[in-house]
């Protein structure tokens, strides 16, 4: 899979870089922060995946090095569901060809939708966005679904505007998947739900806690409430956790941790 960064696109754009994007090729694309990349990701994803396929395109995403609401709300925000780098790598498993990767500043917050989505057109090559239903980009998110069926009808670009997956929390009670469900769902150690929605088992890239750790810098990653826990490194093998004021007590020699229940 080839990674781009938005400062990539830019300098294409600006004249400042001879790189062909995709070497040219025709491109469908989806924006998101796709945190913990769960069920309605997949499901997102998998359209646009069939759908570049079929007509002959590479299919990639525009994603953000942090989701935004790390950002956006930061005073009450809980953690990240995934690292990049493991984004990076579910991306790659779901067969896309290509990420861009935003680093969100305030350079990028205040560009208008169309801006935004000319930029995808004319230097990502798109001719295929897909993206949920409630999506919205641009200045304060003022570009709604309605506002890009019309952009993209102008311009000759085929959309695919996916609904939302549910999940039924009971016999009378129904939620729709989100990150920040799951979220909730972890912070509450039901991992068992969590797993489900994920579609694998929540995972701790132990490598970049240890990485933030040696850097004096906070850990970014979600992790369950203060207890002991039985998980399983890379190798399957079981290791005891314990998580002590919110912090891993003792960071363990292995890559990544997977909590199975």
């Amino acid at each position: 899979m080839k990674l781009y960064t938005w400062n990539d696109v830019l300098a294409i754009l600006n004249g400042d870089s001879t790189v062909d994007f995709m070497n040219g090729s025709k491109t469908g694309i989806s924006v998101g922060c796709f945190d913990g990349l769960h069920k309605g990701h997949r499901k997102l994803i998998s359209s646009l995946t069939t759908a570049c396929r079929k007509n002959g395109l590479k299919s990639g995403v525009v994603t953000f090095s942090r989701p935004l609401p790390s950002v956006k709300h930061s005073s009450d925000y809980k953690g990240d569901l995934t690292t990049l780098n493991q984004r990076i790598a579910l991306f790659e498993q779901l067969g896309l060809d290509f990420a861009i990767i935003v680093d969100f500043d305030d350079s990028f917050a205040s560009m208008l939708g169309a801006d935004f989505l000319n930029i995808l057109l004319n230097i990502c090559n798109m001719e295929l966005l897909a993206e949920g239903i409630d999506f919205r980009c641009g200045f304060k998110g003022a570009t709604d679904a309605q506002a890009i069926r019309y952009w993209a009808e102008k311009n000759a670009v085929e959309t695919i505007f996916v609904d939302p997956v549910i999940f039924n929390e009971g016999s009378d009670e129904q939620e729709r998947i989100s990150s920040s469900f799951i979220r909730s769902m972890i912070q509450k150690g039901f991992f068992t739900t969590a797993n489900e929605l994920l579609e694998r088992p929540y995972e701790l890239d132990i490598k970049d806690f240890r990485r933030l750790f040696d850097s004096n810098l906070s850990y970014t990653q979600l992790l369950p409430p203060d207890g002991l826990y039985r998980t399983q490194n890379e190798k399957g093998e079981t290791v005891r956790l314990e998580i002590k004021n919110g912090k891993i007590d003792q960071l363990p020699d292995c890559e990544k941790l997977l909590f199975l229940s």
